[in-house]
């Protein structure tokens, strides 16, 4: 049995769930009830009926206490109606009165040996958001994933890189399409595949709609773990996971520190694959990404990705064309002479120069102001920023930023192609900035870019479809 911490008022005991190695006073013993909790919820989801999704068959929670336990809580189907809009995820309540089970069957949500169960005359009270753990993961290592031989009974939290985006499939199951994809995770230089179904493969598109081009840190709460062909992978369980990309959490932090430690550099683009392939510029600027012009630019209200074309008429120069960053991709900055990372909370001794370069473009419609990272940059001058670096170690003026490298002024002139991020990065006198995520100058794209503004051809919008590499890894589950 497990003890509980308690406080009798009026024949209530109040209840903090404690972890196995504790040693309280008086223990969750069915077939009891009058139990009170102090939590936050965790998780919160519906479970679909069997046959028809449309029906709630039960309300699940995951509850954590102050002393980071956690506990599963189920609202039976005929009581959905009276405490789904008193349950929101994040937020803490009192709780009284409950069924106690054992925690049994396959893909259970916590570790711990009991289960509550709401009923009529539960009570739920919200209170201050205290000290109670807004998030609590249990992190399962890919080691131990990778060694198992069996389906797990629980449902486990992971943490990994995400390296590749497979290819988006459809699969049929019950009469019904459901999309698919897989991805990869890495951690600790071990891979491990993650099937998703659904809509959380909405929620990846979601993500790489954004414009995020490096390699993510992700955090796949509540997934089960399978074997497939005899490998272990994991796979979402509808309604139940929960996907967090770049997610600002401690437990992100400590994973990128790990990955410093590892020499891993964080900074490499996401690879989505395409029948082996990333997306082609060709692809991505012609068929995948809505066109624009700058004054449309200006105007536009709506957050996503655009495609310009222009010419590069001026060097802007404002501030340092590079910047240094750590390892783990954090831009540090000189301290006394000392770099430090505020991600990875250390100081650092070896730094990367990375291009940061502002120019203007003009197309027929006006001017605007355009942000070149490292990748852009170097693709236009065919050369890194570290060499570039080095060229320039003998004129002082320039290595400390007062002036410009004479061969940024090769890219005036230069007809390109701009896909575009419109959340502004400031406004200036050039009546605005946006982050360039990618860049062309192929002079047949460009011609043929052109040829279709002439003819007035309409690009459509990207659609969810992501391609990629494809692998037989299961089938959704509501489990």
């Amino acid at each position: 049995m497990v003890d509980l911490m308690f406080e009798r008022r009026g024949g209530v005991v109040d209840v903090i769930i404690p972890g196995y190695e504790e040693d309280f006073k008086c223990k969750i013993i069915p077939p009891r009830e009058a139990w009170r909790i102090k939590v936050r919820v965790l998780r919160a989801w519906t479970v679909p009926s069997f046959g028809n999704a449309d029906v709630p068959n039960s309300m699940e929670l995951i509850l954590v206490d102050e002393n980071s336990t956690k506990i599963q809580a189920t609202v039976r189907k005929q009581l959905i109606h009276k405490f789904k809009d008193h349950l929101l995820e994040g937020s803490c309540y009192k709780m009284s009165y409950f069924a106690v089970v054992s925690n049994q069957g396959s893909y259970r949500a916590t570790k711990h040996e009991f289960k509550l169960i709401f009923l009529f005359r539960t009570t739920v009270t919200t209170i201050p958001d205290d000290i109670i753990p807004k998030s609590c993961f249990s992190i399962y290592p890919f080691e131990d994933i990778l060694q198992m031989s069996q389906d797990h009974d629980y449902l486990v939290d992971v943490i990994g890189l995400l390296t590749l985006v497979g290819e988006e499939k459809n699969y049929d199951r019950d009469g019904k399409t459901v999309k698919m994809v897989v991805v990869e995770l890495s951690s600790q230089k071990m891979m491990l595949r993650c099937a998703l179904f659904g809509e959380y493969v909405d929620q990846l598109n979601d993500f790489l709609a954004s414009g995020y081009v490096e390699q993510p840190v992700v955090i796949v709460q509540l997934a089960k773990i399978k074997l497939f062909r005899g490998q272990p992978g994991l796979q979402n369980v509808m309604k139940a996971t929960k996907i967090y990309f770049n997610p600002d959490l401690s437990e992100v932090i400590d994973f990128r520190k790990s990955m410093v430690e590892q020499g891993i550099n964080g900074t490499q683009p996401l690879f989505i694959a395409n029948e082996g392939k990333s997306v082609s510029l060709e692809d991505d600027f012609m068929r995948l990404t809505r066109r624009s012009t700058i004054d449309q630019l200006h105007d536009n209200k709506e957050d996503g990705s655009f495609v310009i074309m222009g010419t590069i008429t001026d060097i802007v120069e404002e501030g340092c064309w590079w910047y240094s960053t750590c390892v783990c991709g954090k831009a540090v900055y000189p301290e006394s002479g000392v770099y430090f990372c505020d991600l990875c909370m250390h100081h650092v001794t070896n730094v990367i120069p990375r291009f940061r370069l502002k120019v203007a473009v003009s197309d027929h419609t006006g001017q605007g102001i355009f942000i070149l990272f490292d990748r852009e940059t170097a693709y236009l001058l065919k050369k890194a920023c570290a060499d570039l670096f080095n060229e320039v170690q003998k004129e002082p003026t320039v290595l400390c930023g007062d002036s410009y490298p004479i061969t940024f002024k090769t890219l005036e002139g230069k007809k390109v192609i701009l896909k575009v991020d419109t959340k502004s990065l400031g406004i200036d006198k050039y009546f605005g900035t946006f982050r360039v995520k990618r860049i062309c100058d192929d002079p047949t794209i460009i011609s043929m870019f052109e040829l279709a503004e002439n003819e007035n051809e309409v690009t459509p919008v990207k659609d969810a479809h992501v391609p990629g590499i494809g692998l037989d890894i299961g089938e959704p589950s509501y489990t």
